[in-house]
């Protein structure tokens, strides 16, 4: 039996989907996102706390990067 899903798309990108999206390392992204004052999303605390950031933040900021 195969069962559907019918999640939503998540709003939100981690970082290491961004790492993926943009081709460079992860900690690039965290450099690129603070430089561009891209909002985090902090969920947990600590080394295992959670970091997210807004899919219509990043989307506007790739469109103020193209040339």
């Amino acid at each position: 039996m195969t069962t559907i899903r019918s999640e939503k798309e998540s709003p939100y990108f981690s970082p290491n989907e961004l790492a993926s999206r943009w081709r460079c390392a992860r900690s690039s992204v965290d450099r690129i996102a603070r430089r561009a004052g891209l909002k985090r999303l902090l969920l947990g605390v600590g080394e295992n706390g959670i970091v997210r950031y807004l899919k219509k933040e990043v989307e506007a900021y790739e469109t103020t990067c193209m040339i």
